[in-house]
């Protein structure tokens, strides 16, 4: 059995402003440092071996901070990071609204049947994240590993080790979730990085 925690990133100030986040990311909010804080100290009763994130702003910001209270390394992960939104990266949710209300729409409904322009799928995220995830886990020798991630890529995170499909994806994105853990056998591991169709 491999045990993963699973942290969500703190509130961004793009997220204070409901604008879709870049892949570079957005600073921590003052809200959003008070909470990976709190999390710290509760993981601190937690024997977690090493801590992973992508190189967005927001993962970095709060990997430090709980590899602080932790006494642990960061360690980077490209393939950890957010879904890429090509061009809506920075626009408000309202200006998508205006631009493009039958797709922002099909995105609220069905997200799987959706490219956002430039980006990519659901599906290809889930992959990318599920791979990486899967790769870092096989090979880990020193105690579980804790991943730090944006609000989408936990929720296709959880979704996948909890039910195995992303048709419930919205049910993962919850604005209270801050941290889980798992404990995954190896078929589990197997399973899950075929990327949904």
């Amino acid at each position: 059995m491999a045990k993963v925690y699973v942290v969500r990133t703190g509130q961004t100030t793009w997220e204070t402003q409901e604008r879709v986040e870049s892949t570079a990311g957005a600073p921590l909010t003052a809200q959003g440092k008070r909470t990976v804080q709190a999390t710290a100290e509760r993981l601190t009763k937690e024997s977690i071996g090493a801590i992973y994130a992508g190189t967005g702003e927001a993962e970095l910001q709060t990997a430090r901070l709980l590899a602080k209270a932790l006494d642990l390394k960061v360690r980077k992960n490209q393939d950890l990071r957010e879904i890429d939104y090509g061009l809506w990266q920075g626009l408000t949710v309202e200006e998508i609204k205006r631009r493009q209300p039958k797709v922002l729409k099909q995105w609220n409904d069905d997200p799987s049947s959706v490219r956002p322009p430039g980006g990519e799928t659901i599906q290809e995220a889930r992959g990318r994240l599920i791979a990486a995830l899967r790769g870092i886990i096989k090979h880990r020798k020193n105690g579980p590993a804790l991943f730090v991630l944006r609000p989408i890529a936990a929720a296709l995170v959880r979704c996948t080790f909890e039910v195995g499909r992303i048709e419930s994806l919205w049910n993962y994105v919850a604005p209270d979730f801050n941290w889980c853990m798992y404990e995954l056998d190896a078929d589990l591991l197997e399973r899950v990085v075929e990327p949904a169709g």
